[in-house]
């Protein structure tokens, strides 16, 4: 255990571009706060790896990186569907026995090693249920996104544990959400995404990206987690029968990111922002107060210009 850490099993999320680094600060601070065994390591794409000064912020944040390369699949009529396709790079990263995926919008408020070990059957997944309630109504979402197909609504309220998944369940309950994703790398599932990304006829008009190919390719193949482990924040509106402050392990801030305002809400939802400026705020004071010159230019340079300063 070298450095204190399993390197064995790893946190992996993905980053295309400098706008969600103070996200990855705030989620690689809340796993160390939590007292995890594990190291984060952030996979970075190309584009990331040439941008010398961002490359040399994650040195100073002391946060391991993975150089991916492009993933993308192959056009359909000239078109391509272009998204965050890297995230399927740790299916391939066969060093390593596990690897939890998180995304970088995300605070971990309890400990989550558990996910390293928890029981996951040969060649399964384990995630959250998406949230298919569409308490925005947004008109680009599927018509069966209602309340009564969500499959947190099924959710046992007393425990928070899913309801088990089978042929009958509504087809929402066979959505997942890919902010948490625990899987063991395997040359096999990977070559088997990539076919499913390149041949999958649904592919160019994936909303979700990796999601939604996930979600075809581990049909009645992924366990789910309890809500706890990728607590989306708007449930804490639409399912607040299920939701408990206590229990909330990930906390996910989908829609509106927390560091694109100081501002923010006191309703039930926004409140919540409140949590990842407390964790920000430990994390500025660690690098502005550092008595290393460089790594307070950083600051300055990378981390202040993708972060509300008002």
């Amino acid at each position: 255990m070298e450095n204190g850490f399993d390197h064995t099993k790893i946190w992996s999320t993905l980053l295309t571009n400098r706008s969600y680094f103070g996200g990855a600060l705030v989620l690689n601070h809340t796993l160390r706060k939590t007292g995890s065994r594990y190291q984060l390591k952030i996979m970075v794409t190309r584009e990331v790896e040439a941008d010398t000064e961002f490359m040399e912020a994650f040195a100073a944040a002391g946060i391991p990186t993975i150089v991916v390369d492009k993933i993308e699949p192959a056009p359909r009529d000239g078109k391509v569907n272009k998204g965050t396709w890297e995230k399927l790079a740790p299916w391939g990263m066969t060093e390593y026995e596990r690897i939890v995926l998180l995304d970088s919008d995300q605070v971990v408020l309890q400990n989550i090693d558990d996910m390293m070990t928890m029981e996951l059957p040969r060649g399964w997944i384990a995630a959250a249920h998406a949230c298919t309630c569409n308490p925005r109504k947004l008109s680009h979402y599927p018509k069966d996104w209602t309340p009564e197909n969500c499959g947190f609504t099924a959710a046992d309220t007393q425990t928070g544990e899913p309801k088990p998944i089978t042929e009958a369940s509504p087809r929402n309950h066979h959505l997942l959400n890919s902010g948490t994703v625990i899987l063991e790398p395997s040359k096999e599932q990977y070559t088997a995404l990539i076919d499913a990304m390149n041949t999958h006829p649904d592919v160019p008009n994936m909303l979700f990206f990796d999601q939604d190919l996930l979600a075809i390719v581990y049909r009645n193949k992924w366990k789910p987690l309890p809500y706890t482990y990728n607590a989306l924040k708007p449930m804490r509106a639409c399912h607040s029968d299920l939701w408990k402050d206590e229990d909330v392990k990930v906390l996910h801030y989908i829609l509106n990111k927390p560091w694109k305002s100081r501002a923010y809400g006191d309703d039930v939802i926004e409140s919540t922002h409140k949590l990842w400026w407390d964790y920000y705020a430990e994390v500025e004071k660690e690098w502005v107060g550092s008595p290393d010159e460089n790594k307070q230019r950083l600051w300055k340079n990378v981390v202040v210009p993708v972060v509300s300063q008002e």
